[in-house]
């Protein structure tokens, strides 16, 4: 959060609510909950936008100030969920997101604005009253047609505008009044009861009719008659764009306006002309009084909601065989621009006879794009896919999204809710068009649950089937899925071709994701099978770029890697501080390394490492990077380690083998067979054979008796 906040850019100046302006920033310094109350069209949001910007200028709030417009809403269970999102807050929670939020908001001091409020009050009330409970330092202001009715509430009533009304009208006419028609204008505004929304409407039609004829017109009028006003004065083709884009629950671009309305350009800047639908940086939306007033303009308000998930699913579609590219941060923007359509696209859809297949399609489309686990998002995700697995019984599509809902759980470690998810997709019956899915839950189950090699084969079966029949992003993830097990599960001569076949994909590509997981599991290599003190430059480039991109899932296996890292290099204060800084990233992200076998053996052995070497200062040093706050930990992470903090360099094993050949070599010289020394290193006894034949080769020995007198020989001289 920064300290200038984030309100969204004005389009127009801020005219009239003086008054307000400064009763309700009194308020702010004295009272933690204040309500912005009054009609629609009064201007709240104007008036709540003012108040954070002036708070933001004055340095008031030492986390900034935020806002989050809740009239693109629907769903009051995604309340908090929403909130997060649009404060940056990663919210991979599998609850519904409030917990998340009070973990990286109650040591917070900053201004939450929640714009919008009225047709979810009763979930308002809850959130502001356990918000405001659990987070004393932060101070709501909320805009609402009535009272919240929660303890502690200060009220501002926003009135009608008085003497400032025929200012905004002025600020706002299509075309300059002459003076003398001025007390016309004046009569106007009087006539709309000041409404500043209603103010706007008529001002637009300055120029086209004379103020004198638009009194004549309306005499005196709610907002819901000024609105219907306006109507009158749109043509039929005018009227009809307006009451299809009502279903818009969020704002939107040109190609959403004219695939959902049939809106060509010139008909939607005739709206805009008219201050029916506002613009700004390329988008458009209707305030949320118009929006209401256009439901009511529609008449097949089923087909409107039918293109809308069409040409949302369209998009995802595209974005799933786009994103893996150069124009990779663009697709992702795009996705976090539009994912407050998309959400309401699959919502509508799931709940809708006909369109529950597209729906559930989207739901695991957009987690191919990867948006909702970098965005921080993935708990929406896990909502989304839950509501689809209420609705979508028949296989094929059932079995599918079992698998794709297993492995979710599984990429988080969170394998009590992936392995019953697994277990139900196999208990139906298998179709070739599921088995790609499937495929892939069980060869994770096998490397992330019981650490076979035998998930290696089924993974590279995997890749070839991805070769022929996905896109280049899932192509890439199954490579680097099977790559990744080759470098846990098998020797470093199949992890080093492994490894270079991946960093060459990723290199090619153009694709600043995969090319810092490639990045990422070059360190991997080295660690397991090379030289400690390579790893370290290229993890700190892959958290970087990872960083760069807003990557909130990668960061994660970034500070494991760097954490293991420098406990081999013997930087155990450093190694310390990453692994407490990586138990506070693994709550932040909800990932689960303990609950992965292949990461969980090597953390454990660095963790017993650095614990060995720093005896009673272990705790009070992971303590310190347990309490940073996570960017003081990318910060801390990515610094370089002093020489002071390196262990001397190893010496060269005998016979120039490599750390595992040598505790092969080792294992034999006590005796054991390749069956048990498989079995020792997880690895398959055929490949411990082979390791033995290659040594035996290397060393130019006969015979296994001769490589376990060598080792012996070699252990006393070292």
């Amino acid at each position: 959060m920064t300290p200038r906040g984030d309100l969204p850019a004005q389009t127009t100046t801020f005219a009239g609510h003086r008054t307000v302006l400064a009763e309700a920033a009194a308020r702010l310094g004295r009272a933690r909950l204040i309500t912005l109350v009054g009609p629609a069209g009064a201007g709240k949001t104007r008036v709540a936008a003012e108040l954070g910007r002036a708070a933001a200028r004055a340095g008031s709030f030492q986390h900034g100030v935020r806002e989050v417009r809740l009239g693109d809403l629907g769903d009051p269970a995604l309340l908090a969920r929403t909130v997060a999102a649009e404060l940056g807050i990663v919210d991979n929670s599998r609850d519904n997101g409030f917990g998340r939020l009070v973990e990286s908001l109650y040591d917070k001091h900053l201004l939450l604005v929640l714009d919008q409020c009225e047709h979810l009050l009763e979930a308002v009330r809850h959130f502001v009253h356990h918000l405001s409970r659990d987070c004393e330092g932060v101070t709501i202001l909320t805009t609402t047609r009535v009272g919240l009715g929660v303890y502690g509430e200060h009220l501002v009533p926003v009135p009608s505008l008085g003497d400032e009304a025929v200012e905004l009208f002025l600020e706002r006419a299509n075309a300059v009044p002459a003076e003398e028609t001025l007390p016309d204008v004046k009569a106007l505004c009087e006539a709309v009861d000041g409404l500043p929304l209603a103010i706007e409407l008529v001002a637009a039609q300055l120029g086209e009719r004379s103020a004198a004829d638009v009194l004549d017109e309306l005499g005196t009028a709610t907002l819901d008659q000024v609105l219907g006003w306006s109507a009158s004065h749109c043509t039929g083709e005018e009227r009809r764009v307006w009451a299809a884009l009502s279903v818009f629950p969020a704002d939107f671009d040109l190609a959403a306006a004219e695939a959902v309305a049939g809106a060509d350009l010139g008909t939607l800047s005739e709206l805009v002309r008219k201050s029916i639908v506002w613009a700004g940086d390329g988008r458009y939306r209707l305030p949320s009084a118009v929006a209401e007033f256009g439901v009511r303009l529609l008449t097949g308000a089923d087909e409107s909601l039918r293109r809308h998930v069409l040409h949302y699913n369209a998009f995802v579609d595209e974005a799933t065989r786009s994103w893996f590219s150069p124009d990779e941060s663009l697709w992702i923007n795009r996705l976090r621009e539009e994912w407050p359509n998309v959400r309401a696209a699959i919502g509508y859809a799931l709940k809708t006879p006909g369109l529950a297949e597209t729906g559930t399609l989207m739901a695991m489309n957009v987690q191919r794009t990867r948006f909702t686990a970098s965005a921080g998002r993935l708990g929406q995700a896990r909502d989304l896919l839950a509501a689809a697995r209420e609705v979508i019984t028949e296989v094929p599509l059932r079995t599918s999204l079992l698998a794709h809902c297993a492995y979710i759980a599984q990429a988080s470690g969170d394998m009590a809710t992936a392995i019953p998810l697994m277990d139900e997709a196999r208990a139906l019956p298998r179709q070739t068009s599921t088995d790609l899915n499937l495929l892939i839950v069980e060869a994770t189950h096998l490397f992330f649950v019981e650490g076979s090699p035998d998930c290696v084969p089924v993974y590279a079966h995997i890749v070839e089937l991805c070769r022929q029949y996905a896109p280049p992003g899932d192509t890439y993830f199954t490579e680097l899925m099977h790559s990744m097990a080759v470098c846990f599960l098998l020797d470093a001569e199949a992890a080093d071709k492994a490894t270079t076949g991946l960093q060459q994909t990723a290199e090619n590509s153009g694709v600043a994701w995969s090319r810092a997981w490639g990045l990422w599991h070059r360190g991997l290599y080295e660690l397991l099978h090379g030289d400690p003190a390579l790893v370290h430059p290229l993890a700190i480039e892959a958290l970087r770029t990872q960083l760069a991109i807003g990557d909130a899932w990668g960061p994660a296996y970034s500070l494991w890697l760097l954490a293991c890292t420098c406990a081999e290099l013997g930087a155990f204060d450093r190694a310390a501080r990453l692994l407490g800084a990586l138990r506070a990233q693994e709550r932040l992200s909800r990932i689960s390394f303990s609950s992965m076998s292949p990461f969980h053996k090597v953390l454990e052995r660095a963790d017993r490492i650095v614990r060995r070497a720093l005896a009673d200062d272990y705790p009070v040093i992971t303590t310190l990077g347990l309490d940073l706050r996570p960017d003081q930990a990318m910060e801390f992470a990515l610094e370089p380690v002093p020489d002071a903090e390196r262990r001397p360099a190893k010496p060269l094993l005998p016979g120039g083998l490599t750390r595992q050949e040598f505790t092969i070599a080792g294992l034999v010289a006590e005796g054991l067979t390749s069956k048990q020394i498989g079995a020792r290193l997880f690895i398959s006894p055929r490949t411990a054979d082979r390791h033995v034949v290659n040594i035996r080769a290397k060393l130019g020995l006969p015979a296994r008796t001769s490589l376990a007198a060598w080792h012996r020989a070699a252990s006393g001289e070292r």
